[in-house]
């Protein structure tokens, strides 16, 4: 789930990567008043659809979105605008894509993406070193690092981050992860390796929101992933046009199906009781480690 929220906006912006980043200024104060309205009025969305205000699901918010991902299609869009937005000194950039797994529940989906020591799997090769650092049911701190191959080059970040998750009844959960801390890995893999201080690469924050709806003979699952980064050097905007159609799309395609084949397979090897009421039961007796209060909601 980690992953899949965060790995495309290295790709993103690898353009960025370049003798400009180095003397290029950090994030500033301004720019960084811009990121946290727009994250308020994300909250808030969020908030509506947990209410039932409006629609639990981006799916059901346009005709034939559920129908896609139900024939096994990833569907995939900017959020909002283009998937770009301007702000002072910097771009804010937010797309949302679904996917359908089928035979999975909401249960068996956040045991498989708990499985944080497994995501070198899952989300090979672009996920490594990934650490839980607090465990507090549906609160989680973790980090890792991830790394794309880029015909720029090898980019990499090692970053924070806080998840919290929430389910509304047996069949409806939802979560967010945020950035506490994002530094970008120079030299990676070389000799010269070192970190930037935070704040100072280019990308500065990331934030998701996650929605699972067990429905249909499975679960939908829908994430939208926001990221901050610098503004691009004139230089380089002739590049932006063709990376902001292209990567985050392709990006968030292949994410999004791995996540649906870690799903599937895993749980299709797994030993399963006779109905739900069995599986829960087997889970609260089990006490298993790593499981969120939001999946113990589940029971």
């Amino acid at each position: 789930m980690k992953a899949i929220t965060l790995r495309f906006t290295l790709l993103m912006i690898t353009a960025l990567v370049g003798p400009s980043i180095a003397s290029a200024n950090g994030l500033e104060q301004q720019t960084l008043n811009a990121w946290n309205d727009y994250i308020q009025a994300v909250n808030t969305q969020m908030q509506q659809r947990a209410s039932g205000a409006t629609s639990f699901m981006w799916l059901d918010e346009a005709p034939g979105r559920r129908e896609a991902v139900r024939r096994g299609e990833t569907v995939v869009q900017p959020a909002r605008e283009d998937g770009v937005i301007k702000v002072p000194h910097g771009l804010i950039y937010d797309w949302v894509g679904a996917v359908f797994m089928p035979n999975a529940t909401v249960h068996g989906v956040f045991k498989v993406l708990n499985e944080f020591d497994r995501y070198d799997q899952f989300y090979d090769p672009t996920v490594t070193n990934v650490k839980v650092l607090q465990n507090a049911g549906n609160s989680q701190i973790f980090s890792m690092v991830l790394v794309d191959k880029t015909p720029i080059g090898i980019t990499a970040m090692e970053a924070e981050y806080n998840s919290h998750s929430s389910c509304i009844d047996k069949k409806r959960c939802y979560g967010t992860i945020y950035s506490t801390r994002i530094q970008q890995i120079v030299g990676y893999g070389g000799s010269g390796e070192h970190k930037l201080p935070p704040d100072q690469g280019y990308l500065w924050r990331l934030y998701s929101v996650q929605r699972f709806e067990e429905r249909d003979g499975g679960v939908s699952a829908e994430f939208e992933a926001i990221a901050l980064s610098r503004d691009v050097p004139i230089e380089l905007r002739w590049l932006i046009k063709p990376i902001l159609e292209h990567v985050p799309r392709n990006s968030m395609v292949a994410t999004l199906q791995k996540t649906r084949t870690a799903v599937c397979t895993t749980e299709q090897s797994s030993p399963r009781p006779k109905d739900e009421a069995a599986a829960v039961h087997h889970s609260v007796a089990a006490s298993e480690p790593g499981l969120s209060n939001a999946e113990a909601s589940l029971r």
